[in-house]
């Protein structure tokens, strides 16, 4: 069975084209970051069936395992999901719109209103949430446990590597 890909073929060019050079490593980053943009697009569509996006799930999310009383303020929320304070807000408006969660008012802070998961929020992420981890786990089916906690320990590694530079 040939196991070549189109990260093959365009590593083939460039070291027929460069042959000084060893694109090994890009080749790896080029099929990670293939494997991220496949496996977003593959949860995006197992969430868009609960009727939600990964960007709401995450906001829900964040909510859900905060804990009671299932509440953050935005800047926790923006923190939490890696993203913009504007690009959470744009998120808490569509959910707010649709009644997963609410803006709380906090008399000790009027700059920044906690959001707090309804009751219906609650409903829709725990049942997102299996969804959610039945996708994610079919992404890794055809590896086994050892060499799934192989490819998380080196992620985890080069992770901190990178975020420590």
């Amino acid at each position: 069975m040939d196991e070549t890909d189109a990260i093959d073929a365009f590593a083939r060019s460039w070291r027929a084209a460069r042959p000084d050079l060893d694109f090994s490593d890009m080749a790896l980053f080029a099929r990670l970051n293939r494997f991220v943009l496949l496996s977003l697009k593959s949860l995006d569509a197992a969430l868009e069936a609960r009727g939600l996006s990964l960007a709401e799930f995450d906001v829900l999310s964040a909510l859900r395992r905060s804990g009671e009383p299932f509440m953050l303020r935005p800047s926790q929320l923006a923190d939490a999901l890696m993203v913009s304070r504007a690009g959470v807000t744009a998120r808490i408006d569509r959910l707010v719109a649709r009644r997963l969660v609410e803006r709380r008012r906090d008399l000790d802070d009027r700059r920044s209103e906690p959001v707090a998961l309804t009751a219906a929020g609650r409903v829709a992420v725990d049942a997102a949430l299996v969804t959610h981890l039945g996708a994610g786990s079919a992404l890794f089916q055809h590896l086994s446990r050892a060499d799934r906690e192989a490819l998380d320990a080196t992620l985890r590694q080069l992770t901190r590597q990178v975020a420590s530079r």
